[in-house]
């Protein structure tokens, strides 16, 4: 795919009758605990195809296992059981193939904004030219300019996680692991972060795949919404939005599908077993 680090191109055409970006077949993680020596099944036969240039919101309440489910996508978990499958080949560990967005920015106190987001293909020994020609055209899109220099800790939640977001997508990373990163954003910040995602998502044709437990904004984002049952996490729902692009929060809150849509999602979570 063309990355911001190739030529600078937003024009990403989707792959529409390609094989899956990402395959998850019959994945499953226990986490050991030696206190009982059973350990803490998280996700059980786990069964999905992704479609390149897909975003796709992973639903639950907490602890059904979409973490573990990212963790094992991004390289960072070997499955107990069952494999996961990045444009055909098995994923053997991290690789640059796969950005991470998580819920905190984790960025460098010691490197200013234009530093973090650079991060990556520094380390990488990238051309130092195109790597700030790229960094540029990614701050200008997250509304960044003019805090190039800035530190980490003289920006607010929202402008922290911006700088998180375009480090994760400087290189043109084919797929985009997202874990909850606008939780802890105030309301009116949070929305302003779905709709930039959006926005550069729009252009990149990246594969996404979002962590979240809030209804709203996987019904805002998501192609596509995969609801966990409780743990350990299986497909319990797999759901393909009828709601058209572009989405405006404002028209969608009154959109009777929308609503319709919210109340059955509500409705199944409410439930035990997910069975609605």
């Amino acid at each position: 795919m063309d990355g911001f680090l190739d030529d600078g191109s937003l024009a990403q055409a989707r792959r529409p009758g390609q094989d899956p970006a990402i395959s998850f077949d019959g994945v499953s993680h226990r986490y050991p605990d030696r206190r009982d020596g059973r350990g803490t099944e998280a996700i059980a036969d786990f069964t999905a195809d992704i479609a390149p240039g897909a975003l796709v919101c992973l639903l639950g309440p907490s602890g059904c296992g979409k973490s573990t489910l990212l963790n094992v996508l991004s390289g960072f978990e070997k499955p107990s059981g069952g494999r996961v499958l990045v444009d055909g080949l098995p994923v053997l560990g991290p690789g640059p193939d796969r950005g991470v967005v998580f819920q905190e920015p984790n960025l460098l106190p010691w490197r200013t904004v234009l530093g973090n987001i650079t991060l990556g293909p520094d380390l990488a020994g990238r051309p130092r030219e195109q790597t700030l020609r790229a960094a540029r055209r990614l701050i200008g899109l997250t509304g960044l300019t003019g805090f190039e220099r800035h530190a980490p800790y003289e920006l607010s939640g929202g402008m922290r996680q911006r700088v998180a977001l375009a480090r994760a997508w400087i290189s043109g990373p084919p797929i985009l692991a997202m874990d909850e990163p606008f939780g802890a954003l105030d309301a009116q910040t949070r929305i302003s972060m779905q709709e930039l995602l959006v926005d550069i998502w729009g252009g990149t044709g990246s594969t996404i795949l979002f962590v979240t437990h809030d209804v709203d904004e996987a019904l805002f984002l998501a192609d596509r919404i995969m609801i966990l049952g409780p743990r350990p996490g299986r497909l319990a729902k797999d759901i393909s939005s009828p709601l058209p692009r572009p989405r405006i929060y404002e028209n969608l809150v009154v959109d009777p599908v929308y609503a319709g849509l919210k109340r059955d999602i509500l409705l199944s979570l409410r439930q035990p077993d997910y069975s609605i």
